[in-house]
C-alpha cells in the first residue's frame, strides 16, 4: 500500500522506470536463487563423485592386494614344486644305480654259487639263495652256513642294497604324492589368480568412467602425485631412526666384541650389508626390467601434470631388480601407482618402483643390487602392463636415464 502511494507521488515516466527497475531486481534475486541451487546441485554430485570414486579405489586395492598376495603364494608353490621335481629326478636317479649295483652284486654272487654248486653243493641252496626269499632274515641265517665269511659279506651287502632300493622307491612314492598336492595348489591358486585379475578389470572399468572427463583425471593425479610424496616422507622419516637404532646396536656389539675376544670384529653377511647401505648412487646402473621406454621423465601425463618417472614396456611377471643396494623404506599399495616398493640407497638418494602385480620385499629389509624386489603388472589402475621407475635426489624427482646403462 505504501509502494503504490509512493508511486503516485512520483511522475509518470519517473514511476515506470522506477517499476521496471524493481521488476529487474526481482528477476535477477530469482536467477541468483536458481544460479545457487545449480551450485549446490553441482557440488553435490561432484562430491558424490568423488565418494564414487573413493570407493572404486579401495576396491582396487583390495583386488590388487588380493593379486600381490596369490602371486606370492603361487611363487613359493611353484619354487617347492621344482625343488620337488629336483628330488624325484635325483631319487630315481639313485634307484637306477641301486638296481645296476644290485644286479652287479646277485651276478657276482651268482657266479660264486656256480662255483659251490660245480663243487658238490646242493641245487636247493643256489635256489633258494637267487630268489626274492633270500630277503627274509631268518632263511638267509640257513643259507648262510653253507657260505664263507667272504660270501656272508656279499649276502650282506645284496641285502644293504634292496633296502635302501626299497627306501627309496617308498621315498619316491611320498614325493610324487607331494608333487600331486602341490599340482593340486598351483591350479588352484592359478585359477584365483584370474579370478582377483577378472574383479579387478571390473572395477578398473567402472573406474575408468568416473574419470573420464579430463578435469577429474588431472584431479586425481594430482592428488595421487601429492599423496605419494607425502608417504615418502613419512617412510623416510621412520627408516632414518631405524637406520641409527640398527647402526648404534652394531656399534655397541663391535666394541663389546673387540673388547671381549682382543680381535678386530669381523661384521656378519648382513652387518656388511647395513654398512654398505648408505653409500647412494654413483655411476651407471642396470635397467630394474628390460624394455622400451614407453613414457619418458618430464613428459606430459596430463594437463599440466607431467612424468615425474619412466614407464618401461614389460610383460606381466616379469623380474623388478634393484638398481642397487639399500633399504626398503616402503612397500605398499598407493592409488595410481598399485604396489609401490622404494628403496633408500643413501646419502638423499632413492628409488622407487611401480605398477608391480606382485612385490617380494618387506618395508625395512637391505637389499642387495640386482636382487628380485618385484614382479612387473598393471597394478594402480594401469591399461597395459609395464613399471614406473622414478630416482629421487634430495626428495626431488630426477631423470633416471641419467643413472642407467
Amino acid at each position: 500500500m505504501l509502494l503504490c502511494s509512493f508511486f503516485k507521488k512520483l511522475p509518470k515516466l519517473t514511476a515506470l522506470f522506477c517499476v521496471g527497475l524493481l521488476i529487474s531486481f526481482v528477476s535477477q534475486a530469482a536467477d541468483l536463487t536458481q544460479i545457487k541451487t545449480q551450485i549446490k546441485q553441482q557440488e553435490q554430485k561432484i562430491a558424490q563423485r568423488k565418494q564414487e570414486q573413493n570407493k572404486l579405489q579401495s576396491a582396487l586395492k583390495i583386488h590388487e592386494n588380493k593379486i600381490n598376495n596369490v602371486v606370492g603364494t603361487l611363487r613359493e608353490t611353484e619354487t617347492s614344486l621344482k625343488e620337488t621335481q629336483r628330488i624325484i629326478a635325483e631319487t630315481n636317479r639313485q634307484i637306477k644305480s641301486l638296481e645296476q649295483q644290485q644286479k652287479a652284486q646277485k651276478a657276482k654272487l651268482a657266479k660264486q654259487l656256480d662255483a659251490i654248486y660245480r663243487s658238490g653243493n646242493p641245487n636247493s641252496v643256489v635256489e633258494h639263495l637267487l630268489s626274492d626269499d633270500a630277503k627274509n632274515n631268518d632263511r638267509m641265517m640257513v643259507y648262510a652256513k653253507h657260505m664263507n665269511q667272504s660270501r656272508l659279506a656279499l649276502l650282506d651287502e645284496l641285502k644293504a642294497t634292496q633296502q635302501q632300493l626299497e627306501q627309496q622307491k617308498a621315498y619316491l612314492s611320498d614325493q610324487q604324492q607331494e608333487q600331486k598336492t602341490q599340482l593340486s595348489a598351483q591350479k588352484k591358486q592359478q585359477q584365483e589368480l584370474q579370478k582377483a585379475k577378472n574383479e579387478r578389470q571390473s572395477t578398473l572399468n567402472q573406474l575408468n568412467k568416473t574419470l573420464a572427463q579430463e578435469q577429474n583425471k588431472l584431479d586425481s593425479l594430482k592428488a595421487n602425485e601429492q599423496a605419494l610424496q607425502n608417504e615418502i616422507k613419512r617412510a623416510e622419516q621412520a627408516a632414518a631412526a631405524q637406520e641409527k637404532k640398527e647402526r648404534e646396536q652394531l656399534a655397541q656389539k663391535k666394541q663389546d666384541e673387540e673388547k671381549r675376544t682382543n680381535k678386530v670384529y669381523q661384521p656378519t653377511a648382513q652387518e656388511q650389508q647395513l654398512i654398505r647401505s648408505g653409500a647412494g648412487l654413483n655411476g651407471k646402473y642396470a635397467y630394474p626390467v628390460s624394455g622400451k621406454v614407453l613414457h619418458h621423465f618430464g613428459s606430459i601425463q596430463a594437463g599440466e601434470v607431467k612424468w615425474k618417472g619412466i614407464v618401461i614396456s614389460a610383460s606381466s611377471g616379469t623380474a623388478v631388480n634393484a638398481i642397487s643396494g639399500g633399504r626398503v623404506i616402503l612397500s605398499n599399495w598407493l592409488a595410481g601407482y598399485g604396489q609401490v616398493v622404494v628403496i633408500d640407497h643413501g646419502k638423499g638418494y632413492m628409488s622407487l618402483y611401480g605398477f608391480n602385480q606382485a612385490v617380494f620385499v618387506k618395508t625395512g629389509a637391505l637389499v642387495n643390487a640386482g636382487q628380485k624386489i618385484a614382479e612387473v603388472g598393471n597394478s594402480g589402475g594401469q591399461s597395459r602392463s609395464g613399471l614406473y621407475f622414478e630416482i629421487r635426489r634430495q626428495g626431488n624427482a630426477v631423470n633416471p636415464l641419467n643413472w642407467l646403462r
